[in-house]
């Protein structure tokens, strides 16, 4: 995505909070139809319904964080389907905003090691997982509000993690970014209630970042927290296991070619869920 680092900045500038635009619908859903896919791995889709009319589509990942691992991976851009069968991974989507060149724009830890700038202020939230020693105390993953929660690399007691913006809910289930007229493709990782992992992929060019935040807040998806992830056409979500297989945007497999396999629009970090094996 062009201009990468100039479009967070604008966003930023547009504030943290607002109030709900005049003339929004109310958002709902089709009721989930949650699919076992492996281990405390569960998948579904639902219509996103707005004054009762289907507007767009959701794929959504639950991944329980006792049963299932994360990792963070930046390295060379690669398509999500090579990213896959490099690492093995049942889920795999895209991670955070990175510049021209591929280096990250925010704080990303990749097994223990950091790397991007630490003090970015434009970030506001941060998705970390695997606690070192996998210590009782700390949740095996979790979001964090930087606003509440200043994070420091060398100290940060989690192995895996990255920085995004904007944070769409906070644990108070406050909306943390203001409306605007942008629409594109979005993936958003959240924390549910319960401990789970949600991961939501939009394949279309309906939500702006307030409407998405209004559609968690209203849904039955019970979210805790909400963070943004990079949209547009980073916005891809791979998942394969022995029995089910699931592709985002699946419409970019096509009789003309596999778009997925177009360097335009390959990942340099991705974010991959693994069975765990303790």
């Amino acid at each position: 995505m062009t201009a990468r680092v100039f479009a967070i900045v604008l966003a930023c500038c547009l504030g943290l909070a607002g109030s709900s635009p005049a003339g929004a619908g109310d958002f709902s859903h089709s009721l989930p139809t949650w699919k076992t896919i492996d281990q405390g791995l569960s998948f579904t889709q639902v219509e996103v319904l707005q004054d009762d009319a289907v507007v767009a589509s959701l794929a959504v990942v639950k991944v329980d964080p006792a049963l299932n691992a994360f990792r963070v991976f930046h390295q060379s851009a690669r398509s999500i389907t090579a990213w896959q069968q490099d690492l093995k991974a049942t889920v795999v989507f895209n991670g955070s905003y990175y510049k021209t060149d591929g280096t990250p724009c925010g704080l990303v830890i990749s097994d223990g090691k950091p790397m991007g700038p630490a003090n970015n202020r434009q970030m506001r939230g941060m998705f970390v997982a695997e606690p070192k020693g996998m210590s009782p105390d700390l949740p095996r993953a979790t979001i964090l509000d930087l606003l509440a929660t200043p994070v420091n690399p060398r100290q940060l007691p989690w192995t895996q993690g990255l920085q995004s913006y904007p944070l769409l809910l906070d644990h108070k289930g406050a909306i943390r970014v203001r409306s605007s007229e942008k629409k594109a493709n979005r993936t958003v990782i959240a924390a549910d209630r319960t401990g789970n992992i949600l991961v939501f992929n939009c394949a279309s060019k309906f939500f702006t970042l307030y409407d998405f935040a209004q559609f968690l807040q209203e849904s039955k998806f019970d979210i805790d927290s909400a963070l943004n992830l990079d949209g547009g056409t980073e916005a891809q979500l791979l998942v394969k296991t022995k029995d089910f297989e699931f592709i985002s945007p699946a419409s970019w497999e096509n009789s003309l070619g596999n778009m997925w396999d177009a360097e335009m629009y390959w990942l340099p970090m991705v974010v991959g869920v693994f069975p765990r094996r303790e």
